[in-house]
């Protein structure tokens, strides 16, 4: 079986661990904060450490930085025997399935040497401000969908306000460039 790896910068992303270091992790974290963003910082563990115990995710990263307010998680799902879509439409299909959202997904092409497909940007319904004529979507949500050595890799950020997003986003590239499988003899 193949192995998804990736090398996150540990001064922005932490990975969330399995189940057996979730409870030292999550003490921690919330440890380690600053007093005012204690509730914050346990609230976003909280959550990532969900996302990472009950789905069938690859991997999870936290961006914990409280002086900045800036909260978010990078789900990873490496995909067995699931090609990487061939074609920006096959990337918004994919964001779209997992992110519900009223308006088309934007995919913008990404090429990182060994790892190439399509971010998708989507406007999240809920906390949207307008009416059924012209809406600002208050939280964005990003989803990366690449292929990685012929395996497709999906990544998706948490939602964030546009501004937050924006900044995360160059951020989660990072991460997403060093994606790479290994242990697998069928892998290019």
């Amino acid at each position: 079986m193949a192995e998804l790896t990736m090398q996150a910068d540990p001064e922005i992303w932490q990975t969330v661990p399995g189940v057996d270091e979730v409870a030292a992790w999550y003490e921690r974290q919330v440890a380690s904060a600053p007093e005012n963003a204690r509730e914050a910082v346990a609230t976003a563990s909280a959550l990532a450490l969900g996302a990472r115990v009950d789905t069938d995710l690859s991997a999870v990263l936290l961006l914990c930085d409280p002086s900045a307010e800036l909260y978010a998680m990078l789900g990873i799902a490496a995909l067995d025997g699931v090609p990487a879509p061939a074609t920006s439409q096959g990337a918004v299909g994919i964001a779209e399935a997992l992110v519900p959202s009223p308006w088309p997904g934007e995919a913008l092409p990404l090429d990182f040497g060994g790892v190439a497909g399509w971010r998708v940007t989507l406007f999240d319904e809920q906390g949207a401000v307008g009416d059924t004529e012209v809406a600002l979507p208050q939280t964005v949500s990003t989803v990366y969908v690449a292929d990685v050595r012929g395996r497709c890799v999906v990544a998706a950020l948490s939602s964030l306000t546009p501004l937050a997003a924006a900044a995360v986003q160059g951020l989660a590239e990072q991460v997403v460039a060093t994606f790479d499988v290994e242990g697998d003899e069928n892998v290019d």
